[in-house]
């Protein structure tokens, strides 16, 4: 299957990528540290990095530079550890950070670990008081619960929607299993009603939640979010709350840009996720991250 479930193509007219990376550098902060040492940058990965077919070459040569700079380079993503090797793969990287499941998991990846990955730390909850208003509501929906190595769900989902391996359980033991993160589709409905329908039956009550751009929402513990996950490995690694910067796209990803010292949305995100943010780049499609690494990298070259 492709590297993501992509968002429809922005649209976006096509920018000059330098003129993009110096209208980018311009509207850095100056307390943002030049030492790309200590720098950490947050990137989303679906709509963000990667297109369709992958990354772009552009993506691939600025995250390697960036990275081989001494800046922490960190995937932050909805997706669940095992989403995200491909990614690292993809990304010709074999060692770095992330925040999976939308914050409920931090990540450290090293070809010396067993299995490549240690993980820092999960934040789970019990997904049955969820589960059972989804159901009420949704009597068609379906459902998965995510566990180690991909998973449990209710019958299988139309289409190829998991990068994991999945299991199909009773709802039952879905209800009785601990997770970072819960999904539910409904394949019979628009995505208005869709999200008409879960703030009709307070999931947001009781728990975080973010819907794509399809009839898929993602729930996970109350609170936890990407910004509470970068939080997580910002204490770990020690790095100033000033040296901070995240780029995203989707409404999953207001809050880190809200928490960041920087935040930058894509040229291709709604006005929601416009407005948390500090400044806008390019789309996917004109390499909006990539001229964000760009202009990191450059800046770090100049006398401040």
């Amino acid at each position: 299957m492709s590297l993501l479930l992509t968002p429809p193509n922005s649209g976006e007219k096509p920018i000059p990528f330098d003129e993009l990376v110096a209208k980018v550098k311009a509207e850095l902060p100056e307390t943002l540290p030049r030492d790309l040492n200590e720098i950490l940058i947050a990137l989303d990965v679906d709509g963000t990095i990667l297109l369709p077919e992958g990354a772009s070459n552009r993506v691939l040569d600025a995250f390697h530079t960036l990275n081989e700079s001494g800046a922490t380079v960190v995937i932050a993503t909805g997706r669940g550890t095992e989403g995200v090797r491909p990614v690292w793969r993809h990304l010709q990287a074999d060692s770095g950070w992330s925040v999976c499941s939308n914050g409920a998991v931090a990540a450290h990846w090293n070809p010396t670990f067993d299995d490549g990955v240690e993980i820092i730390r999960t934040h789970t909850f019990n997904p049955a008081p969820v589960i059972d208003r989804l159901c009420e509501a949704m009597p068609d929906v379906y459902l998965g619960v995510e566990v180690h190595k991909g998973f449990l769900i209710s019958r299988t989902f139309p289409g190829s929607v998991f990068f994991e391996d999945t299991w199909v359980r009773d709802v039952a033991e879905l209800r009785e299993t601990d997770t970072p993160r819960l999904v539910a589709m409904a394949e019979d409905m628009n995505i208005v009603e869709f999200e008409s329908s879960l703030k009709d039956m307070g999931i947001g009550d009781i728990a975080q939640y973010a819907v794509g751009w399809t009839t898929w929402v993602d729930i996970g513990p109350k609170g936890c979010t990407k910004a509470t996950g970068l939080q997580d490995l910002v204490d770990e690694l020690g790095i100033a709350p000033h040296a901070t910067i995240a780029v995203g796209d989707g409404m999953n990803d207001i809050e880190m840009l809200t928490w960041a010292a920087h935040g930058v949305a894509m040229g291709s995100a709604l006005p929601e996720v416009r407005r948390a943010a500090n400044a806008v780049t390019g789309s996917v499609e004109n390499d909006g991250a990539a001229a964000v690494m760009c202009a990191l990298v450059e800046r770090s070259k100049e006398r401040a």
